[in-house]
């Protein structure tokens, strides 16, 4: 059977889906079509998730070793094997060893994003969703009990970017850990993706498209977007997964980049997070070795 020879394991709304759709054009790395099986972080979850819309996620989820596999059936022949879920980096207290005990010591790859920026990121997902209908100070305040009364993590805005602890066990686990930060995608992805090519083995003078820009968010501009993004509507769900099969993902994105768009952060949200992550910012300053200055 042939499974991944490397994981790009988190964080979500920080470049994952980016990275994705970067390495999957070199020729020796293949992927399978699905990103997000969460396969390794199923056993830290409890089925069913009480959020609105997280039943959408909770279906498309790889229970199943026998279906996991199968997803990499077409990929033997590939110098490079990968998956990336975005929710391994959160739920690292289980999915860490589910991944180690199945694949072995494997390379990892980490994307990182200031977690203040991450948390709105992850809240406009939401919103473009219609999923959130809270303001995001409300959305904040209701973290914990949302949380409590079991919600999908995507929930988690505040945890979500609580990065130290959840890549100190990475490193403790695997010995190859790369992390990268998403401001540094964004600044140059070529040179990232060129980095990567190097981490993992691959020949690094490939050139592939970096110009796409990937997992837009935001309220829609119009009815039919808003109508699209619906994922509590069967018929909207449905008609947006058909059209992810049959269009080209950039072409959606281009899309999708012009047909939503963000409010600035409340100042007043700003400043509780920044004091919310101060700690462990510094923390992860640690655990990397590296100024993370960018992000204060």
């Amino acid at each position: 059977m042939t499974l991944p020879n490397f994981v790009i394991a988190g964080a979500a709304r920080c470049g994952t889906t980016s990275l994705y759709y970067y390495l999957k054009q070199h020729p020796e790395i293949g992927f399978p079509d699905k990103k997000e099986p969460k396969f390794f972080s199923v056993k830290a979850q409890e089925f069913p998730h009480n959020g609105p819309g997280d039943h959408t996620v909770d279906r498309v989820m790889v229970r199943d070793f026998a279906e996991y596999g199968k997803l990499f059936q077409n990929l033997g022949k590939t110098k490079l094997v990968g998956e990336a879920s975005s929710d391994y980096l959160y739920h690292h207290e289980t999915s860490v060893k589910e991944m180690y005990d199945v694949l072995g010591d494997i390379p990892i790859i980490l994307c990182l994003r200031n977690p203040v920026d991450r948390a709105y990121s992850a809240y406009n997902n939401l919103v473009r969703d219609q999923r959130e209908i809270l303001s995001f100070e409300e959305a904040l305040a209701c973290e914990e009990k949302r949380l409590s009364e079991n919600w999908d993590w995507m929930w988690a805005y505040k945890a979500g970017g609580l990065y130290a602890e959840q890549v100190e066990t990475f490193q403790r686990v695997f010995s190859n850990v790369k992390v990268v930060l998403f401001e540094d995608l964004k600044k140059d992805a070529d040179a990232i993706v060129k980095e990567l090519f190097d981490f993992l083995g691959a020949d690094s003078h490939v050139q592939v498209d970096t110009s796409a820009r990937y997992s837009h968010s935001g309220k829609a501009k119009n009815k039919l977007v808003a109508f699209l993004s619906n994922r509590e509507n069967i018929l909207a769900f449905a008609l947006r997964r058909l059209a992810l099969r049959l269009a080209p993902r950039s072409f959606l994105e281009k899309v999708a980049s012009q047909s939503l768009e963000q409010e600035g952060m409340p100042e007043a949200a700003r400043l509780q997070l920044k004091t919310y992550f101060k700690e462990d910012i510094e923390r992860l300053e640690k655990v990397l070795g590296q100024s993370l200055e960018v992000w204060k």
